[in-house]
């Protein structure tokens, strides 16, 4: 394990003292002098984040430093848990997970410049974003869990792109080194964006200085948008599943090339269409942000781990993923529009059509024919293997199969006036399942968990 020299001891003592003292100002603001308590938080966040960023630039032991940013990650965990720093009622762990994110970044194959990025665009941008969705009293939506405004979003986007111009210059890729970050931001938790943001910007940011935008990737890009907007006016996607798709899209395009787009926009409109199949629907918003990550994040994540490692184990899960979402889609759509008798995959009893775990002939076929079409249609764009092309289809099957086991065993059932259902209401009855755990959740868990199954075995043999 690596010591701590004398510069380096005197640099943390120093970034800890100021970070100390910042607290107990704050603290003692708020508490006795009335400060306003949320202006309290940013300037902390501020003075604590930056601090950090700039021991990162200075030190050279980034493996030791990675080890005290867990450290600390842990202390602040245990700060957060028992209200010891400015308690609230909505308890948020961002506090704790900035340290976190820092500590994985500085582990990370990535550039200094990529990680200090990433660092500062969550200390000043993310900051500026909170305050502006507070000041500004603008509509609020709700893109995953929390509610956020667009005023907020413009005001991240702008400070990223200036803080981008001060490690690149004021060159037209600031617009794009800006906008994932911005993106990623309107999808957080409770803090969650003190991790994700600033992973996500120092990726982003690796990922463009390494590429060469030509002009195509912007025309791509504007027509991306459009046929986002496309899709919200068809009601195929509400305001977040908008936004979720165009920054899915965003990595897909930059982190992969255009032919990348192709696999998860055939997935897109396939799916688009079949779910207007079903006069009944009710999400007549279209799909949510919810939806979109479901089938759709792990892939990205594995295209992304590809144009980092240059693995094409990474290319396959990616394919792999679309295929498992392009056959368990189909098999749902096309078997609940032919309504044919449908049977839950563990009990073999008769259940309603498209009730979570229930399988007709119908929609597996369906299902089975999406993912051979799919991966005969990939290999042949990508010039793959007729071995990869059985594994694609294979793992498709597999996360299709898996869906419906894990939707019949885990998902959330309720008794409402005699039937069971999916749909949670005051006066139904929870009867099967967790009630936290809905279609996309299970989506998103078989999805996962199929491709890193099929990603392993490739890997191995």
């Amino acid at each position: 394990m690596p010591s701590i020299g004398g510069e380096e001891f005197d640099l943390y003592m120093w970034a800890t003292g100021l970070i100390l003292l910042t607290t107990g100002l704050v603290k003692f603001a708020v508490g006795k002098l009335n400060f306003h308590e949320e202006s309290g938080r940013k300037i902390l966040h501020i003075v604590a984040i930056l601090t950090c960023g700039y021991v990162v630039r200075q030190t050279e032991q980034t493996e030791l430093l990675a080890i005290l940013f867990f450290v600390f990650f842990v202390i602040l965990l245990f700060v957060v848990h028992y209200k010891l720093l400015l308690p609230n009622e909505r308890r948020s762990y961002g506090i704790a997970l900035f340290p976190l994110a820092f500590g994985i970044l500085l582990l990370a194959p990535l550039h200094k410049d990529a990680i200090i990025f990433g660092i500062v665009t969550l200390g000043i941008s993310d900051a500026l974003a909170g305050w502006a969705g507070q000041k500004l009293n603008f509509k609020k939506i709700i893109f995953l869990y929390e509610e956020k405004s667009w005023p907020g979003f413009f005001v991240f986007y702008i400070s990223t792109a200036l803080i981008s111009a001060t490690f690149i210059g004021f060159l037209p890729v600031i617009f794009l080194l800006a906008l994932v970050p911005a993106l990623s931001e309107l999808f957080s938790y409770r803090g969650s964006d003190n991790l994700t943001v600033p992973i996500i910007a120092a990726f982003w940011f690796d990922t463009l200085v390494n590429k060469s935008v030509t002009p195509v990737y912007w025309v791509i890009l504007f027509v991306m948008i459009a046929l986002m907007v496309t899709a919200g006016s068809r009601k195929w996607l509400n305001a977040s599943g908008m936004t979720a798709a165009l920054l899915l899209g965003v990595i897909i395009l930059f982190a992969g090339d255009v032919l990348f787009l192709l696999p998860i926009g055939l997935f897109f409109v396939a799916g688009s269409i079949t779910s207007r199949l079903h006069k009944e629907q009710k999400d007549t918003d279209g799909r949510n942000s919810f939806q979109v990550f479901a089938n759709g994040l792990v892939a990205v994540l594995s295209l992304w781990i590809y144009s980092v490692t240059k693995n094409e184990v990474f290319l396959t899960g990616y394919l792999m993923s679309i295929a498992i979402s392009f056959a368990d889609t189909m098999s749902s759509d096309l078997g609940t529009y032919f309504k044919q008798k449908t049977y839950d995959i563990i009990t073999l009893k008769p259940v309603t059509a498209g009730l979570s775990g229930g399988i007709s002939m119908a929609g597996t076929l369906a299902g089975i024919i999406s993912a051979m079409g799919f991966s005969l249609i990939s290999c042949f764009v990508f010039d793959l293997k007729p071995s990869t092309c059985i594994i694609i289809c294979s793992a498709g099957v597999a996360g299709m199969l898996t869906d419906s086991i894990l939707g019949s065993i885990w998902q959330a059932k309720y008794l409402y006036a005699g039937n069971i259902t999916e749909d949670k209401s005051n006066k139904a009855t929870l009867v099967k399942g967790y009630s936290w755990l809905n279609n996309d959740g299970i989506n998103f868990i078989s999805n996962l968990a199929i491709t890193i199954i099929f990603i392993s075995l490739v890997y191995i043999y």
